[in-house]
């Protein structure tokens, strides 16, 4: 017999949401899709290509000590971005929150049985 089965993870899930109005805040989740070729000859950059859907996610700033810790890796600022999604985020990805736009820096899950949420910790572009 399972710990956990998938009634539990069910529940789990329609609480999340349930909660979801009063915890989290809107958000424009941007799926990278690919790039549009440059010219060189004209000094264009290659521009890269985005999925639009909105979504909500918890936000918070990383503390401190989170960035202390990092060694460099965060700095005071990088927010970290809990999202319930189907599809796992890829670093190419983009979060548009509060009219700022983010850049993914460590993706993680939280898996109880199958992926409950992803933090994405991130920075402003």
């Amino acid at each position: 017999m399972a710990l956990i089965t998938q009634k539990d993870v069910d529940d789990i899930k329609a609480a999340m949401a349930e909660l979801a109005p009063f915890t989290e805040e809107p958000i424009t989740y941007r799926t990278f899709t690919g790039m549009t070729a440059g010219d060189s000859v004209h000094g264009t950059p290659e521009t890269p290509n985005y999925t639009d859907t909105n979504e909500t996610a918890m936000t918070r700033n990383l503390t401190a000590e989170e960035v202390q810790k990092s060694g460099g890796y965060y700095i005071i600022g990088d927010m970290e971005f809990t999202i319930r999604r189907e599809t796992e985020p890829q670093y190419e990805d983009r979060i548009v929150c509060g009219g700022l736009t983010w850049k993914p820096k460590k993706i993680d899950k939280t898996f109880l049985g199958e992926v409950l949420w992803w933090e994405v910790k991130a920075r402003r572009e």
